[in-house]
């Protein structure tokens, strides 16, 4: 389905928030725009497939999340908004993702397939500007999220995700939140209520 100029104007906004975006730049990834829509619990990619798309959230919260052999899951990251979202080593390597993403509200996306945006990356200097500055700020995540299991205990982990998604509390379920947390739902139970005191 092709967007909205609504979709495309803000999806561009977000996208010029790292860098100029002139209109021809623009132009030669909007045309490679689709907008989809994505059922609750439906899933975008699958563990052990590749990745041929990334994802641009217009509503809707999408998880990623590995699951063991033993199929206990844990829960790798949220896109709400304005974020983006693929199995960026999978698509690079064209190797099967470890990693599985799903909807876990009714969400709507705009997606492009990665080869068509490595291709911009490629023959314009804007384009190449922003896969740079999305690269820094997805290794500054990776470090941050890195540092916090090694450094830091499970209440200030809980409170940098209230910092981080101060609405996604109430728009998913607990044990969501706990797996990503690296916790069990009894223990963010009681940290909730600690937190809530006065």
């Amino acid at each position: 389905m092709q967007p909205t100029r609504q979709q495309l104007d803000h999806l561009r906004s977000f996208i010029a928030s790292m860098g100029d975006m002139p209109d021809e730049s623009w132009a030669l990834c909007a045309e490679l725009l689709r907008c989809k829509q994505y059922h609750k619990d439906e899933y975008l990619l699958r563990a052990g497939d590749v990745a041929d798309w990334i994802y641009f959230v217009s509503t809707g919260v999408l998880r990623q999340f590995y699951t063991t052999v033993e199929g206990k899951q844990f829960n790798k990251s949220f896109s709400v908004e304005d974020e983006p979202c693929g199995a960026f080593h999978s698509a690079v390597t064209r190797t099967p993702s470890r990693f599985s993403i799903q909807a876990l509200e009714p969400t709507q996306v705009l997606q492009i397939r990665f080869e068509q945006m490595f291709s911009l990356f490629d023959v314009d200097r804007h384009w190449e500007r922003f896969g740079r500055k999305a690269a820094e700020y997805q290794t500054l995540l990776n470090e941050a999220r890195e540092a916090e299991f090694l450094l830091d205990d499970a209440t200030v982990r809980y409170a940098r995700f209230r910092q981080q998604h101060p609405h996604l509390e109430n728009r998913i379920p607990q044990y969501h939140i706990a797996s990503y947390l690296g916790i069990t739902d009894v223990a963010l139970s009681r940290i909730r209520k600690k937190s809530c005191r006065p």
